[in-house]
């Protein structure tokens, strides 16, 4: 009886303490993760009084993880070192906008080619974010080389955004297009005075006349010495005779004056030069079927123009006013 009455005694002490532990026992809790937008953090299950495991960073587009925090504004940030939880607890992600950047991209000339990414302001770059880019000739062009923010001539290549960038594509320039503060009026080509295989020069032609009728000379027949023809020579007829006549209103001073486009080197083209403008008048435009000066004197009476009609060139007096003018510039 007394074996009988131990064993009961023991079953009841172990059974109380049983309960007894049992009060003092807490269940676990669980910890939430909210990334507030970000990629998705699986929930934790925490023992009471224990800490929660720092979970793998979420991500986020165009934004920086900067930690865990006890409230959506992200005021009190949770320290997974020493924090322990003892009721359920959602965390939640603190994020800091990246720097972004712009990338603008340009053709030279207007009508060259095209890019990709296309022509125009391309925001919301990531800091160094690595971008490709490729220059699209036009039809019977070439891509020449990059200028801006990237210099060579590698096509496609890519571009580093650390910083607002503006990349360039050139491209071979054509007759016709807007270049240079005017219209690409002539293209020189092999044999030309001043022809480089490597880099191409001509002249630009401003985009309207003018004058529609202006004389050559400035009040008296002098012979000035401007009587070079070839291409190339033009800018120097024009200085001559600025220089040999002085002030006044006539045809080369006025293109010796002129400011347009952003350029003030504008001249009077030469008898060969002006020809060259007859020739392209059309991909040039503006010019009217009537004749235009030249700066290359005939004589003391005379000065060369052409009639753009029919293109003959011919000596017109020099106090000629029904004459016009368009100036052109070298590149």
């Amino acid at each position: 009886m007394l074996k009988k009455r131990n064993l009961l005694f023991l079953s009841l002490l172990i059974l109380g303490v049983l309960l007894l532990s049992s009060c003092f026992l807490k269940p676990p809790v669980m910890v939430t993760f909210d990334s507030q937008g970000g990629s998705a953090v699986d929930s934790q299950m925490v023992n009471h009084g224990e800490k929660a495991t720092n979970p793998t960073a979420p991500t986020k587009t165009g934004y920086t993880f900067s930690g865990w925090y006890e409230e959506p504004g992200c005021t009190n940030r949770w320290d997974f070192d020493s924090a322990t939880v003892t009721s359920d607890l959602t965390l939640y992600a603190k994020w800091t906008a990246n720097p972004t950047y712009i990338l603008t991209m340009e053709v030279n000339p207007t009508g060259g080619g095209t890019t990709n990414p296309a022509v125009g302001v391309h925001p919301g770059y990531e800091e160094n974010q690595v971008v490709s880019i490729t220059a699209i000739p036009a039809t019977d062009r070439n891509f020449l080389n990059w200028s801006g923010a990237l210099t060579g001539s590698v096509n496609p290549t890519t571009v580093t955004m650390n910083a607002h960038k503006t990349v360039t594509a050139n491209f071979e320039l054509a007759v016709g297009d807007s270049y240079g503060g005017g219209i690409v009026a002539y293209i020189l080509q092999n044999g030309d005075p001043g022809y480089d295989a490597n880099v191409q020069h001509g002249l630009i032609a401003a985009t309207a006349d003018q004058s529609t009728g202006i004389q050559w000379w400035n009040g008296s027949y002098v012979v000035t010495g401007a009587t070079a023809t070839a291409i190339g020579t033009g800018q120097a007829n024009t200085t001559t005779i600025v220089e040999k006549q002085g002030a006044g209103s006539y045809a080369a001073k006025l293109c010796h004056d002129l400011t347009v486009g952003g350029y003030n080197d504008w001249f009077l083209p030469s008898k060969d030069e002006l020809n060259k403008l007859y020739l392209n008048k059309v991909a040039i435009g503006g010019f009217a079927d009537f004749n235009y000066w030249s700066s290359s004197e005939y004589d003391a009476d005379y000065a060369w123009g052409q009639y753009f009609n029919f293109g003959d060139q011919n000596g017109y007096r020099k106090d000629n006013t029904p004459i016009r003018v368009r100036a052109v510039r070298a590149f």
